[in-house]
């Protein structure tokens, strides 16, 4: 038998060696002992980064022979029995390594990334199939259906045998549909016009309206908000550090909606409109928003993926994806895009305004910077000198606890101070049970002998001394950590540096004596008992101090006066002066680098090798493959989501996951048929028009047949409408503020606290990441930190709680009323007003006699009615 047939007889008796154990002890151990020499650099002509190469080998020949370990000249390198090579230089390796690499190389040296290309096992997933437009099915029954999707749906209900439920009533339907599309209520007007015109073609005139509308915007670009991970600010310790302009790039987002920017310029917009042509580049730069609003690159690659694609690539950062046909490289290909591009401003207004802002800027931020250095040190200092009287402060304390009055000399606030600390009945650390248990052993401070409180009292100063010089000890190794002073004014730095920090209750001890104020939540700490604050230190202050404070301050207050507004930008990415590929990182550990990822598309959506980009980053390249209608996965995935916003739930209930891992869609057919429609145009309110003008969507939710319960009680084949159990926490207060007629219009422009008398679109309000508006996320609004397929709908008594005790609801309820009096001056009128404006039908008898009943036992009865009809279930839902 030849060599060759033995080598592959002896690889097929050796044990399997699995593609998991490769990657979690294989290729680490190459990285970390041999990538240095043998990658790129190929020293003595070895490159130990595939199979292909080990087996290629170098100027000492082939460096395994696969099923033979003891015949592998890396084996006989690392074990340091070769003549002349004893590798790695750094040391020979331990038993428990060779013995592993042994194995591997006795299993056959098999390197799972060679093993199969990605694209051929792709092939036979549904997602990754080409789009074809079906042959649109021809159903049994005749006159239901009035769009082709609505023969796709009920081809599938006639072949299961159901039926669709019947159409809903014209209120409900115009109140279901302007929602829908523009997040707000019909007007009474609106509904009545509806109502009553017979003419053909109402519905579709209203359609027509409300995409028309510049609401629809408003409304449809938050959905894409919660995707793109829309926030406000960029997360911190504890307030959100701001992003002043990101508003402008959810207003471009808006604007996009309304105007129907074809949804391929949309994508490339918010990948590479820094590197489109004019003047689409010019209109397109602040969609750019979308990358700039996350916190790294490794972020970009997975929202872009996520969203775009529906394609989770961002789990293969540390091993090939566990189910998708997306290798580690691949990851790293994108990632090596984001990493030859930066975050970047771009101003819209003349250079030598910027330059005269930045300049003004910096001069301010650095006095500032030097007076707070100085406040902070005087701060410090003041707790120091305090913290080194601790004992004769506890003994002022006690004597004034025990009716008598602390030394003169002692400050009078830290004597108060102390004496408070000292009563305290529960704390977070053990350091003053030693007087707590004295306090209990004698009766109380009257009681108490000096000496016994002096013993006590000099054991808690040597704790205090002890903390504290701790604590000065971990600031100084944490300030070189962080980079000195450059690096304490970089809040990201600081955020992400490991720091050191005192033991749990040694620092809650030290919080106690000498932190200041903070609030975390509900719990809010005033500040220790040593801590004097920048307005309440300066009392310390000799009258030289208080003079050089003055002064600067004075300074920067006229530098501050005089500094220019600051300029308004977009957030961008520009590529970076040299693209450059990067290394894959093995196991997610950057430590230790493998192979060189050029950068390019996914492999599983590229005909054969995907080829390398070679346009500057390449995002541009990335934004066209993304966009390109012969890609499987854009258009089904933003139909899909379409599809779930107006029917509860998409064709494919997982929107941003159309892997293996993820849900088939319930209706293939209808689903490739919306995408290759989508394609041809990039339309998007020519997807409303086709599923909100279809019969499909005019189903009730009321009519469930015992049948169609019986075999498909989740409603996947749409027999009838999904019920809507509540309203999204925008269309909850914008309504509120709508049928109050409170609601301020206006377009655009610059966030704002989302307070009780803020009377815009919650669109418009504040969108924090440290700090959600707990008005909304009561509401399931989402976390901004991440991105947002699709929001959790609860009901449950804390949401009819904020209905009863809100400010705000209160505020409206009040104007509501005052609405409905300035409308009519008769009870019954108002009362039919009332449901008009808020449930969008008129009120039955009964109700209208419990109306009037309510609103004639009191005088100022009104508000608090108004209020009950705000509180009712049926206002914040659509049936």
């Amino acid at each position: 038998m030849r060599p060759v047939l033995l080598l592959a007889a002896a690889a097929a008796a050796a044990a399997p060696f699995p593609p998991d154990r490769f990657e979690s002890e294989i290729r680490p151990l190459l990285a970390a002992n041999c990538f240095e020499c043998h990658t790129k650099a190929a020293m003595g002509g070895l490159r130990l980064d595939s199979r292909e190469a080990a087996l290629k080998g170098g100027s000492s020949g082939a460096a395994i022979q696969p099923g033979a370990s003891s015949q592998s000249l890396l084996v006989s390198v690392i074990e340091h029995t070769h003549k002349r090579l004893k590798m790695p230089p750094k040391g020979k390796l331990d038993a428990g390594q060779i013995a592993v690499l042994r194995e591997w190389i006795d299993a056959g040296a098999p390197w799972p990334e060679s093993a199969v290309k990605p694209h051929v096992q792709a092939a036979g997933h549904w997602s990754l199939r080409p789009v074809r437009d079906p042959a649109i099915p021809t159903p049994k029954r005749t006159g239901w259906a009035v769009t082709a999707t609505d023969r796709f749906i009920l081809a599938r209900l006639e072949q299961e045998g159901l039926a669709p439920a019947p159409e809903l009533d014209r209120r409900a339907l115009i109140r279901r549909v302007t929602f829908d599309l523009t997040g707000l209520p019909p007007t009474p007007g609106e509904t009545a016009a509806f109502v009553n015109d017979k003419l053909p073609g109402a519905y579709e005139r209203v359609v027509e309206r409300l995409l028309s509308s510049p609401h629809y915007g408003e409304r449809w670009g938050r959905h894409w908000l919660d995707l793109a991970r829309y926030s406000d600010g960029r997360q911190a310790a504890r307030d959100d550090d701001p992003y002043p302009n990101a508003f402008r790039y959810r207003d471009w987002v808006v604007n996009a909606f309304n105007r129907d920017l074809p949804y391929d310029v949309f994508i490339k917009a918010q990948i590479a409109a820094d590197l489109m042509p004019e003047p689409t580049r010019r209109e397109s730069l602040a969609g750019l928003g979308f990358q700039t609003l996350g916190l790294s690159d490794d972020d970009r690659v997975d929202v872009t993926t996520r969203v775009f694609l529906g394609f989770t690539a961002g789990c293969a950062q540390c091993h090939d994806h566990k189910y998708d046909p997306i290798p580690t490289r691949d990851y790293y290909s994108l990632l090596g895009v984001f990493k030859s591009s930066k975050v970047d401003q771009h101003p819209l207004v003349p250079a030598d305004e910027v330059e005269r802002y930045k300049k003004a800027k910096a001069e301010v931020d650095e006095r500032q910077a030097v007076l707070k250095r100085f406040m902070d040190r005087q701060i410090g200092q003041v707790s120091e000198i305090f913290a080194s009287q601790t004992s004769i402060y506890i003994i002022g304390a006690w004597r004034v606890l025990a009716g008598g009055q602390a030394d003169k000399d002692l400050d009078p606030e830290t004597v108060k101070r102390w004496t408070d600390y000292l009563q305290r009945a529960k704390r977070d650390h053990p350091h003053m049970d030693a007087w707590d248990e004295l306090m209990k052993q004698t009766g109380g401070p009257a009681k108490a002998t000096e000496a016994q409180v002096r013993e006590v009292a000099a054991r808690l100063h040597s704790s205090v001394q002890e903390i504290f010089a701790e604590k000065r000890a971990i600031d100084d190794r944490n300030y070189v950590k962080v980079g000195g002073i450059e690096g304490m004014k970089d809040t990201a730095k600081v955020i992400k540096t490991l720091v050191d920090a005192l033991p749990i209750t040694k620092y809650y001890f030290w919080r106690d004596l000498a932190s200041g104020p903070y609030k975390v939540e509900d719990l809010a700490f005033p500040g220790g008992v040593f801590y004097y604050g920048a307005k309440d230190v300066e009392r310390f202050f000799s009258p030289a101090w208080k003079g050089y404070l003055a002064t600067q301050r004075a300074e920067i207050k006229a530098l501050e006066q005089a500094m220019p507004k600051p300029y308004p930008y977009w957030d961008v990415l520009a590529d970076q002066p040299k693209p450059r590929n990067v290394r894959v990182a093995i196991r997610g550990n950057n430590a230790t680098p493998g192979e060189e990822a050029p950068r390019r598309f996914l492999s599983a959506l590229s005909e054969g090798e995907p080829a390398p980009f070679r346009k500057g980053s390449g995002r541009l390249e990335l934004a066209e493959a993304i966009a390109s209608p012969s890609n499987p996965l854009t258009a089904r995935v933003m139909v899909n989501r379409i599809w779930k916003h107006h029917f509860g739930e998409g064709l494919v209930r997982s929107s941003s996951n159309f892997g293996r891992n993820g849900e088939t869609p319930s209706h293939p057919e209808l689903l490739d048929h919306l995408a290759s429609r989508f394609a041809a145009s990039w339309s998007v309110k020519a997807m409303h028009r086709e599923m909100v003008l279809s019969a499909t969507y005019r189903m009730t939710s009321d009519s469930v047949s015992p049948e169609a319960v019986a075999k498909d009680p989740a409603n996947r084949l749409l027999s009838r409408a999904n019920v809507r159990e509540r309203l999204e926490a925008e269309s909850v207060r914008d309504a509120v503020l709508f049928v109050a007629g409170t609601l301020n219009p206006e377009l655009g422009g610059p966030a704002a606290p989302l307070t009780d008398s803020f009377s815009r679109r919650a669109l418009y309000a504040t969108v924090s990441r440290g700090k959600p508006e707990r008005a909304m996320t009561l509401f399931d609004f989402p976390d901004a930190g991440a991105t947002s397929e699709s929001r959790a709908v609860t009901v449950g008594p804390m949401q009819r709680l904020f209905f009863l005790n809100s400010g705000f609801i209160t505020r409206n309820s009040a104007a509501l009323a005052a609405r409905l009096e300035r409308e009519s001056s008769d009870p019954r009128a108002r009362i039919q007003r009332a449901y008009e404006l808020l449930y969008s039908r008129p009120p039955a008898e009964e109700e209208i006699r419990l109306g009037l009943d309510f609103v004639a036992a009191k005088p100022d009865a009104w508000p608090r009615y108004a209020q009950v009809l705000l509180s009712a279930a049926e206002f914040s839902a659509v049936k």
